[in-house]
């Protein structure tokens, strides 16, 4: 299974990406994961991505893709979390994925409210001490010392910059489920079920019921 999960920040793509590659043995892709790597390793294409970030620029669609196309093309089942993110990097990865032979075998969107999104993501805490995070209503901080602390709030988790964030999806990112709709590959899943039941809904839809 070849599977792109869009959504906006909140609805769950890493944790239902990381469910289903355990669930159906596919690599998860992410290309967040794959710069921050290229990065560190000091690569040629690592060189060029923080050249762009010390300059403030944005890394241009062709170098993702340049950086990606070696995962796509070694593994045989995967789920992309994080890209596309306009339809310009739709295109360089239908390109990326013609010059390797493959093909996408469904994109799922993860959906959900903004206000729900927004109270997700501003409930969330960060232990300075460990670095995990937690949220005040749903896993609250440890109060048997388990974690010091202290718990704080991101600065991306304040409600301003969600609800920021959450614009440019819709003006930006939102529009692929048109432009893969007519391609006859979206399904929409409701992101607000628990968790289990959005991969269940996942599996189901992308025809691995055996899986569920």
């Amino acid at each position: 299974m070849k599977v792109i999960l869009l959504g906006p920040q909140g609805a769950g793509k890493g944790t239902q990406a990381q469910r289903l590659a355990d669930r159906v043995g596919a690599t998860h892709i992410s290309t967040g994961d794959i710069v921050r790597s290229e990065i560190e390793s000091g690569s040629e294409l690592g060189k060029k991505v923080q050249d762009y970030n010390d300059r403030g620029e944005l890394v241009p669609d062709e170098v993702i893709v340049e950086m990606a196309k070696p995962y796509l093309d070694d593994a045989d089942s995967w789920l992309l979390d994080g890209f596309p993110r306009n339809e310009a990097q739709a295109k360089a990865l239908d390109g990326a994925l013609d010059e390797i032979g493959e093909k996408l075998d469904a994109v799922v969107a993860l959906e959900a409210p903004d206000d729900d999104l927004v109270e997700r993501l501003s409930g969330r805490r960060q232990s300075q001490a460990t670095g995990k995070i937690y949220h005040v209503e749903y896993d609250p901080p440890p109060d048997d010392g388990d974690d010091p602390g202290p718990f704080v709030q991101r600065d991306d988790d304040a409600e301003d910059a969600i609800r920021r964030r959450l614009e440019i999806y819709h003006e930006q990112t939102e529009p692929l489920k048109d432009f893969y709709a007519e391609r006859g590959l979206l399904i929409t899943v409701d992101a607000e079920q628990e968790i289990p039941k959005v991969t269940e809904d996942i599996l189901g839809a992308v025809g691995r019921e055996e899986d569920v």
